[in-house]
């Protein structure tokens, strides 16, 4: 088992909401909370055992056979809590075939998220309500923006798959664990036409967008079961309580994320908003409980 740390990051539409989840209280605008990164850029520290102190991007680059996993060079998962105090820019993410021509990178970007709070005008952007790329960019040389991106209603507790080439964007108030495969490749639309202290827009990859967006992809919005297994191409979840002990079945890592209570263990406490991984087959019994996500490479 490797118990990982958190690394806090400053948004400007961040508030003070994740906090409760070992968040930096130091961080005014605290946007997003990563439990479990493993990129040479980006990378939680293992705090326990005889790797303590070492990097995830370290340990899994030199240990890979301790995961059970060898289909890309890098950590495949990243993981964290993202609060949306305010509407974040909208937003595509590029497929495989792209993102290895491209941007010469092994895989674009498929992502899940799980709300635990609703945004307050009860839909977020996602999709697009053209019928084909050439009314998209008819619509844009016009201006109309607003025309362009579509709205899936949510409500607290639901779970959403974003399949790259979809439009997409969390909406002001959003509060949500968030899944995604681990790479950093995203592409700006659009962010309203909003400007800085200095009067300056934020720069689009507008040109990317528009090789990657696909009119037709939509996401859905469903009540999250716990216990239930939400299988994606490159990833699974699973919501479940876990109390006095849990187990990997897979013979492949598992990233378990706790959203509600702690548990502790015989040299260590984990608490809310904390990650760990289970190696294969890894058997962990503990004091405590708490409601937790298990997540799982494909």
């Amino acid at each position: 088992m490797f118990i990982l740390s958190t690394i806090s990051k400053s948004t400007i539409w961040g508030s003070n909401r994740l906090y409760p989840f070992g968040g930096d209280e130091k961080i005014e605008t605290l946007g997003q909370l990563y439990t479990a990164a493993g990129n040479e850029e980006l990378s939680s520290l293992i705090l326990n055992g005889p790797f303590a102190g070492k990097s995830l991007y370290e340990v899994y680059r030199d240990q890979q056979d301790l995961f059970g996993y060898n289909k890309y060079e890098g950590f495949p998962l990243l993981i964290g809590f993202v609060d949306a105090n305010e509407n974040l820019s909208i937003q595509i993410h590029p497929h495989d075939e792209y993102a290895q021509e491209a941007e010469k990178k092994p895989f674009g970007k498929n992502e899940s998220w799980l709300f635990l709070e609703a945004p307050r005008e009860g839909a977020i952007i996602n999709g697009c309500p053209c019928n084909s790329l050439e009314e998209v960019k008819e619509k844009i040389s016009r201006d109309q923006w607003y025309d362009i991106i579509g709205h899936l209603p949510v409500k607290q507790n639901d779970y959403v798959y974003v399949e790259s080439g979809t439009l997409h964007a969390l909406t002001a108030g959003s509060l949500v664990y968030e899944i995604q495969q681990s790479t950093d490749i995203t592409y700006r639309f659009w962010d309203y036409d909003r400007v800085d202290k200095d009067g300056n827009k934020r720069p689009l990859q507008l040109e990317k967008a528009l090789d990657v967006v696909n009119v037709d992809k939509k996401s859905h919005s469903i009540p999250c079961e716990k216990e239930k297994l939400y299988s994606h191409p490159y990833y699974t979840v699973k919501v479940a309580d876990i109390a006095e002990s849990m187990k990997n079945d897979s013979d492949t890592f598992c990233v378990v994320t706790l959203l509600e209570g702690a548990i502790e263990t015989k040299d260590s406490c984990i608490k809310k908003g904390s990650s760990l991984i289970l190696l294969p087959r890894e058997t962990l019994s503990f004091t405590g409980k708490a409601q937790a996500v298990f997540a799982t490479p494909v």
